[in-house]
């Protein structure tokens, strides 16, 4: 287990975080609302509290985590661009996550959780049509990379007859490179180039809660447990240290600027319903009001409100498992998602079906799979349909430390 671990911090340590979508030219780039290889398969999962898993989205989701807990998630993409003149594909590979947890006192359920995951994703690169300047053709580059990368740490606590409270510490570090560029078809012109470079620090501050089982106040749901959650990160103020570079237009110039950057509040609820030992039910809520978002970052979209909506079920064969295809976790669910960014007025969403499962090595030990089939977008109107396929793949591997010996 020890090999596998280094391989995704050396993998990791050497990647951004990137999305292939041209509508990630928005403001910071596109918001990550995918929390782990687990729960790729079914939604965010706000309102589980689950011993197998560690959620970045919900700090109070990992109260009931026994072990040390070690997960990782890697993803790869393939996005297929049209509109009413051409087609394109992309395919990508990427690091998604990186997460570890400690129980530090396992009967008031107190977990110390953090990691390394993408909180905005930026990965783009967009010709325009031929135009024409004292009759000589060019044509114009959009492009885009980087991101900002969440590393996170909190804690959960127990409080009985009420159910898990969390609070975690979100620290935002990354850096976006734009860059326009003119490809002029006459070789007796310059090619200008225009690049900027954002650099972004600061924190935010998140808090979570997951209820009890409260399902004996609704005699007439039929499940054996019901619990409900909700997560809201606060606005922030971070800082941005921009870079822009004017090239091939008289004397090339620099020119260095440190603004402050208003990140809008997001808050998220969601279900978590048992209607047997074997069956789950999820439902997932989240939003983010973009248009709130404060920054000089030129775009060429207009940011509107965020949501994202999800309903997934898991779903084991056996509760006693005695042969290994017993012991498989599967999941499904469909999502529909706001992607925060209008063209001529209009948002683009985006709207998908999910599945996944779980394979065991052994009864602490998993490998979890992920897959999502998701169409953004359409064709005219200047814009351009997005068919995204995605495969997650993640380790989730457990650890007997700090464990008292009775003897």
């Amino acid at each position: 287990m020890k090999k596998i671990l280094l391989f995704f911090l050396i993998y990791s340590s050497g990647l951004i975080a990137q999305s292939p979508s041209v509508y990630s030219s928005f403001g910071i780039g596109e918001l990550n609302v995918n929390p782990t290889a687990r729960k790729s398969g079914f939604g965010l999962g706000i309102a589980q509290a689950d011993p197998f898993d560690i959620n970045p989205f919900n700090p109070a989701g990992n109260g009931k985590i026994q072990f040390v807990k070690f997960s990782g998630s890697l993803n790869y993409s393939i996005n297929s661009y049209s509109d009413n003149k051409s087609k394109n594909k992309f395919q990508t590979g990427q690091f998604e996550n990186l997460l570890i947890a400690f129980p530090i006192q396992r009967d008031y359920g107190v977990v110390f959780a953090g990691g390394i995951t993408p909180f905005t994703r930026v990965k783009y690169k967009v010709l325009s049509p031929q135009n024409f300047f004292d009759s000589i053709s060019y044509q114009t580059t959009y492009e885009g990379i980087g991101g900002i990368t969440d590393y996170s740490a909190g804690l959960s606590y127990l409080i009985k007859n009420a159910g898990y409270i969390g609070l975690q510490v979100d620290f935002l570090i990354g850096t976006i490179t734009r860059k326009l560029s003119t490809d002029f078809k006459n070789t007796d012109y310059t090619n200008p180039v225009f690049t900027s470079l954002n650099k972004f620090k600061g924190k935010t501050l998140r808090i979570g809660f997951i209820s009890n089982n409260i399902s004996s106040l609704f005699n007439d749901f039929a499940v054996r447990e019901l619990r409900v959650g909700f997560s809201y990160t606060f606005a922030s103020s971070i800082q941005l240290e921009r870079t822009d570079l004017k090239q091939g237009i008289f004397i090339d110039t620099v020119r260095e600027s440190t603004e402050r950057v208003y990140l809008p509040s997001q808050f998220a609820i969601g279900l978590d319903g048992k209607l047997s030992e074997r069956l789950s039910i999820y439902v997932d809520f989240l939003s983010q009001d973009w248009t709130k978002l404060s920054t000089n970052l030129t775009s060429n979209y207009s940011p509107v409100n965020q949501n994202y909506i999800s309903l997934g079920v898991e779903y084991l064969p056996s509760s006693r498992p005695e042969k290994f295809i017993e012991a498989v976790t599967y999941r499904m669910g469909v999502f529909y998602k706001d992607l925060g960014v209008a063209i001529n007025n209009k948002k683009i969403d985006e709207v998908g079906i999910k599945t996944g499962l779980s394979i065991p090595i052994d009864k602490l030990n998993l490998i979890d799979f992920g897959f999502q089939y998701s169409i953004r977008g359409k064709k005219g109107n200047s814009m351009i349909k997005e068919s995204v396929f995605n495969i997650w793949f993640g380790i989730n591997f457990a650890e007997m430390w700090f464990v008292r010996n009775t003897e």
